[in-house]
């Protein structure tokens, strides 16, 4: 039972760090617009979209997606054991090169687990496909490793060996050079022959010999091996190699610093109760002590039964640092360094393994005092594990946020137009973009087979990408597979705000909101209402954002703010009499102003009034303008009598109107 004592603690440490709430987190980033167009334009169109980059890893998503399905859930789940078989194989990686250091073996796989530069590991979706392949190169290590020590099935082992190495080198860059570390595995396995350097050559050869033919083929005939990044180190050599070594040297400084001291200093930042609330610090800390008493107590384990002479410090240094150094080759050679922020700390991916077992040398070294080797390494696993807990907290509130946005969209807008484009407020998330969430929108708004909308942020899009928003104007883009043709005269202005609820801006009432982000108010004039189809009903997608959420305020308000787009106003007094009989309120005053006019044309004169002061005393200098507008045009389109030319005289007193 003990020997399965690592994986099995290791196992329960990845599932307090990642999985207690696994299926409350979604899709980020690149994940929904993928789903989007294997499940939605076909397996065709995602080989088209990784065509021009990373061709081999578009593969294995081929091979995953149809397995898995568009379930955010099953992939969160995925990615945390995945996650844990790479930091099984790092376990048995060390346990093979120093078989009597089961301790060290253990703390680096512990380490490795919840390394915290990287702050990714909840995108299920992506990262599990990012540890698919980095399981591929530990599996080839341990495969090849294991073929030294056993004359059984070595040809085989070797083969196998191979094929997974062949699977690394084609399907990324990310650990690309830390396949030379084999050669320094094999060096170190060979201890004690007596023709060590030949063996280790021997042994190292086919290794070799696929990574320079791979090297050949991205070199020369894999045509778009740039198409992201240049090899921006090679030129600079060639122009100035005094500078550019020294350029390089200070990249490999900071890239030092961030994946290693600073990584690991991170994780001693004090929670914030007022963000995360006190149940969810209260889970924090629970995780603190699990995990950390957890470590302490396995490594008091190992500690008692470990056997043998310590490992040599130059070895183990000597193998990290070479994981360490060769980990950064696919970066510093297109200029690129890592960075503790999000998109950035993607880039520390290739460090983990080189600073895990970084850490747990230095930890190693004080061996001589027990008890604080024991201390050092539960705090450092439980402030990591926490660490991890605050970061699930911050994706859990941004898929509340997407799901929300997408929920409220559907009722507001049953239909889209050919070449919409949407154009909305920096939405509060971290962790999508305008890019991103153009996926699910069309998932939403568009027939399979197709791309008919675009979502972009006015703030940096308007002038950039979209160079003008002048109506009549045709605007394409190349979508990484899918391509989108819209015109400027389909443009439809939205904002979202929570708690406030989703919004299509209304250019007669809210241009002068100054409320609103000042791109988005700048949009308002060309925003084209007409693109809102009636006749269809959105395909809000369940197998992304799961089941109708129980309906409030929003919901009444988004249903109403349609149905008075289509005249209904008697629709739009049904739905206010529910919306208000709820145990819920507006959280911006402009969702008041729905019900004004509903009221005002059911000849509702006193609610409507009485709204509007409610909305006004929100916040006089700014609902007033609004009003003004609002009442002027409750005045041209309903039916004149006495009491309405009093209310409306009254309102325009009351706010300052301009006559």
């Amino acid at each position: 039972m003990k020997k399965y004592l690592p994986p099995l603690y290791l196992l329960i440490l990845a599932f307090l760090a990642y999985g207690l709430f696994f299926w409350q987190r979604g899709f980020y980033w690149d994940e929904s617009p993928w789903s989007w167009i294997y499940f939605r334009l076909g397996p065709a169109m995602l080989t088209k979209t990784f065509s021009t980059s990373r061709p081999f890893w578009g593969m294995i998503y081929q091979v995953m997606l149809p397995l898995v399905g568009p379930y955010p859930a099953r992939w969160q789940f995925l990615v945390i054991v995945i996650h844990w078989l790479a930091a099984v194989q790092v376990w048995w990686l060390v346990k093979q090169i120093w078989p009597n250091q089961q301790k060290l073996a253990f703390t680096s796989a512990a380490l490795f687990l919840v390394y915290p530069g990287l702050g990714q590991n909840f995108f299920g979706l992506m990262y599990s496909h990012f540890y698919i392949v980095f399981n591929f190169l530990l599996l080839s290590f341990n495969l090849s490793l294991l073929a030294v020590k056993t004359t059984r099935w070595r040809i085989a082992l070797i083969l196998l060996a191979l094929i997974f190495s062949v699977g690394n080198l084609l399907a990324m860059e990310y650990f690309y050079f830390i396949e030379l570390a084999r050669v320094v595995m094999f060096w170190l396995i060979l201890r004690g022959e007596t023709k060590r350097g030949q063996m280790t050559a021997l042994w190292s050869a086919p290794f070799v010999l696929t990574l320079v033919s791979v090297t050949v083929w991205r070199a020369f005939f894999f045509e778009n091996q740039n198409a992201s990044y240049q090899f921006s180190l090679l030129a600079d050599l060639k122009a100035d190699p005094v500078a550019a070594s020294l350029e390089l040297a200070k990249d490999i400084l900071r890239s030092f610093w961030a994946t290693v001291p600073q990584a690991w200093t991170s994780i001693f930042g004090a929670a914030d109760e007022s963000v995360l609330g006190p149940r969810t610090l209260a889970v924090v800390v629970a995780v603190l002590l699990a995990a950390g008493l957890g470590m302490g107590w396995v490594s008091a384990k190992w500690t008692e039964s470990a056997t043998g002479e310590s490992v040599a410090k130059w070895e183990w240094f000597g193998l990290a640092s070479a994981l360490w150094v060769l980990g950064g080759g696919s970066l510093w050679v297109v200029g690129l360094v890592p960075e503790l922020k999000f998109s950035f700390d993607r880039f520390t991916l290739p460090f983990m393994l080189g600073s895990s077992l970084i850490l747990a040398g230095l930890v190693d070294l004080l061996g001589r005092w027990r008890r604080v080797q024991i201390a050092a390494l539960a705090i450092l696993v439980g402030f990591s594990a926490a660490h991890f807990q605050q970061l699930d907290a911050s994706f859990r509130h941004d898929w509340e946020v997407q799901r929300g946005f997408f929920n409220q969209m559907s009722w507001r807008i049953p239909g889209l137009k050919p070449e919409t484009i949407l154009l909305s407020n920096d939405l509060p998330v971290n962790y999508s973009s305008d890019n991103s969430l153009t996926g699910p929108l069309n998932w939403m708004y568009s027939p399979p087979g197709e791309m008919r909308a675009i979502l972009y942020f006015a703030s940096f899009r308007v002038g950039s990408t979209l160079k003008s928003i002048e109506p009549g104007l045709t605007h394409m883009l190349d979508y990484r597979g899918p391509i989108y043709t819209g015109n400027t005269s389909n443009i439809l202005v939205v904002n979202f705000e929570p708690p406030g609820c989703f919004r299509v801006i209304d250019p007669e009432i809210e241009s002068m909101n100054r409320l609103l982000p000042e791109a988005v108010r700048d949009a308002t004039p060309y925003t084209n209402l007409s693109v809102i189809l009636f006749e269809q009903e959105a395909v809000r997608p369940e197998q992304l954002y799961g089941a109708e959420p129980v309906h409030g305020w929003c919901y009444y308000f988004e249903r109403a703010d349609l149905a008075r787009q289509m005249g209904d106003w008697d629709e739009v007094l049904r739905l206010s009499e529910a919306a208000f009989a709820l145990d819920d309120h507006p959280n911006d005053a402009v969702e008041r102003f729905v019900f004004i006019e509903g009221y005002a044309h059911a000849g509702m004169w006193n609610d409507a009034k009485t709204l509007s002061v409610e909305a006004w005393r929100v916040s006089r200098e700014y609902m007033a303008p609004m009003l003004c507008s609002l009442w002027t045009r409750i005045a041209r389109e309903t039916d004149a009598s006495a009491e309405r030319d009093a209310a409306i005289d009254e309102m325009m007193q009351k706010f300052s109107c301009s006559p």
